[in-house]
């Protein structure tokens, strides 16, 4: 072969040689640069799902706690009143207060309160009873008490007791202090 023939071949082969790696470097460029943003974008989204199954391990069973809330719920809805069952709620404090042997000089239902309301959450509403008796400070103490035996909720709002005149003071009724007691119990309607 001829010197100048072997020089061409040679050329050619080291000029196509380039061409190739500089295609290769391009293509290489052009194929890792996206799967870069790709695994970007695959790391993030395994962290998002990591994320994901922390929450879902915190509430294994979310049909289960939805169901359990749900009765609580429930349960506190028969625990609360309505204003239709004022009557009765009244006739339970009148009950308790016989039972114990109080005194009730008034009670009933009060529609203004002398205080300014909370703003109540969304199906919440508030019945408050004015209850006044007379008894002592041991009879007031069992009767507080009983009311959080009874089936409803109740929040005592306000609390007063004074001791009788000593014109209205019987022998038998000197230990006896009139109590005053505003209270209230929560209306839950369905949310």
């Amino acid at each position: 072969m001829k010197k100048g023939k072997i020089f061409q071949i040679s050329l050619a082969i080291c000029i196509y040689t380039f061409i190739l790696a500089g295609l290769m470097i391009l293509g290489n460029r052009f194929i890792t640069q996206p799967m870069e943003g790709i695994k970007k974008d695959l790391q993030e989204a395994q962290e998002e799902l990591a994320e994901k199954e922390k929450k879902i391990r915190k509430v294994p069973h979310p049909r289960r706690r939805i169901e359990e809330i749900r009765k609580k719920m429930e349960e506190l809805r028969k625990k609360s009143a309505s204003h239709r069952e004022l009557p009765r709620i009244i006739q339970q404090l009148t009950k308790k207060s016989s039972e114990l042997g109080i005194e009730i000089i008034s009670i009933k239902p009060v529609e203004e309160v002398p205080f300014e309301e909370k703003k109540l959450p969304t199906g919440v509403s508030k019945a408050y009873i004015e209850v006044i008796f007379k008894a002592s400070y041991k009879d007031t103490g069992a009767y507080l008490k009983a009311l959080e035996e009874l089936p409803i909720i109740f929040t005592i709002e306000k609390l007063s007791m004074e001791k009788p005149s000593s014109e209205e003071i019987l022998k038998e009724e000197e230990n006896k202090l009139i109590v005053t007691l505003l209270i209230s119990s929560y209306t839950i309607w369905k949310i």
